[in-house]
């Protein structure tokens, strides 16, 4: 009975936080329109589903990056089942993500609960709140799948500390093994974790804070180097993957002007939550409420804050650096915000009549919101997010091509990568821009009227503005 009585208190908040997430994001969860990397990698898993490719040596298009190793392959692999499990919709690139960011979502409370904390929907609403974050659960990016599991290493050795279990520590190395075949060496910052907790916390000795940090070292590379031993297909696709995107980005790759570009944006993306958290606490002065936090919450804070520096300070090694690099630290950033409110919290929650007319006004605002967004990411399933004619002008093309065809294009066309993308994600054509492998069909821009190009070729007739497509004669 008392727990039914808790949920219902604190159900509206939770539907709050959802709610407010969902407006924001309801005309891009379901739409039409990918980030070019998110619509390859989808392209990559689809193919992996239908037997095209192999685990460790995954397949784009038959003309373009046909050994797909520009990344570790799981969480292709991952994907890969849903859209064998349910088909390969379009919507299963979005409900990926989204399914990502349900479990990353679960993973924050059961952190904030094994901390000790009550009222979870508030460091889940920071985390919602951060733009990258909403950003990216609708462009299934690699590092949504790796979130899950940084943030559940976070939470495994929260339990070992909880239960003395050493199992703990091998499932928090574990999933860092599973991070780095997700996405890269970013994966490994949670080994900082133990060390954080002993510098601010002193809840273990520093011999056992380091034979805790050792094991997760061990149980992280051992996985990895049985793989790298016992697999050769694995051995050649990390090679070429460090070789290729680790080595190079740090020598040659350049995509910032500054190595602080990084941090700029780290600022950027929490410019939300410390707003919101300075207004709490300055609302709680003046009304007389704690607001001065006790010094294990201080540090507890400090040491999840600076467990997410630890995941952003090495980005600035290259200068081969973007926003979403650093999705995985907001977690803990939410989880080091609400350590910092939340004697407010606490103290606003239990003064709070949940009888008054504020608080019903609030529980069915939060009721609507969430009934809201749900209404509106279904009403808006058909809309584009982005390349609206492309994909239109796709469509078109695709209905009059086999499936898994090989097409000519002319070879100005070649870097126009988002059209390989989604000319194979929806029907597996790939696109060559060697007019000498003379193909059963070509696709040109509108404005080419060049009678050599076309003499072997006659013009369907389809109505899109930017391009021409002919079938040989």
């Amino acid at each position: 009975m008392k727990k039914s009585h808790e949920i219902s208190q604190t159900l509206p908040f939770y539907l709050f936080a959802v709610g407010v997430y969902l407006i924001i994001v309801c005309k891009d969860i379901l739409s039409n329109g990918m980030f070019l990397d998110g619509l390859i990698y989808s392209t990559v898993s689809k193919n992996l589903a239908d037997g095209l490719g192999t685990f460790w040596n995954p397949h784009f298009t038959a003309t373009l990056m046909s050994e797909f190793h520009e990344h570790p392959p799981l969480a292709f692999g991952i994907q890969s089942i849903f859209y064998t499990l349910f088909g390969e919709s379009r919507y299963i690139d979005k409900l990926y993500s989204l399914f990502t960011v349900v479990i990353v979502g679960y993973v924050i409370l059961k952190i904030w609960k094994t901390l000790g904390y009550k009222y979870g929907w508030f460091p889940l609403f920071i985390w919602l709140m951060t733009p990258t974050v909403f950003w990216a659960s609708y462009n299934n990016l690699l590092e949504n799948t790796l979130t899950i599991f940084t943030s559940l290493s976070i939470l495994f050795y929260l339990k070992n500390q909880e239960s003395k279990k050493f199992y703990f520590i091998f499932l928090s190395g574990f999933v860092l093994a599973l991070g780095f075949l997700s996405k890269g060496f970013v994966a490994f910052f949670p080994w900082t974790f133990p060390f954080l907790l002993w510098l601010f916390l002193k809840q273990k000795s520093f011999g056992n804070m380091a034979l805790d940090t050792a094991g997760l070292f061990f149980f992280t590379i051992i996985p990895l180097l049985l793989i790298v031993l016992l697999f050769p297909a694995a051995r050649l696709n990390l090679h070429i993957y460090i070789d290729h995107q680790v080595i190079e980005s740090i020598r040659n790759t350049s995509t910032v002007n500054s190595r602080f570009d990084i941090v700029k944006r780290l600022f950027f993306e929490l410019t939300p939550a410390a707003v919101l958290c300075i207004l709490i606490l300055a609302w709680a002065y003046i009304r007389k409420f704690p607001t001065i936090p006790i010094k294990e919450n201080i540090n507890k804070m400090l040491v999840f804050i600076l467990l997410g520096l630890t995941g952003v300070l090495p980005i600035m090694i290259s200068m081969k650096q973007s926003g979403f690099y650093i999705l995985s630290v907001y977690p803990f950033f939410a989880i080091g915000a609400g350590i910092l409110v939340y004697p407010v919290i606490d103290s606003l929650f239990i003064n709070l009549n949940f009888e008054s007319k504020w608080f019903l006004i609030f529980k069915w605002t939060g009721y609507g919101l969430f009934f809201v967004g749900i209404v509106l990411s279904l009403y808006f399933h058909n809309c584009y997010s982005r390349d609206n004619n492309k994909i239109k002008e796709t469509y078109t093309i695709l209905s009059e091509i086999p499936q898994g065809s090989i097409i000519n294009i002319n070879p100005e066309m070649f870097e126009d990568w988002s059209l390989h993308a989604y000319f194979a994600r929806f029907k597996n054509v790939s696109l060559d821009p060697d007019l000498n492998n003379s193909r059963e069909y070509l696709l040109i821009k509108n404005e080419d009227n060049s009678d050599t190009l076309n003499s072997r070729y006659e013009m369907i007739k389809i109505n899109i503005p930017d391009f021409k497509l002919c079938k040989k004669k």
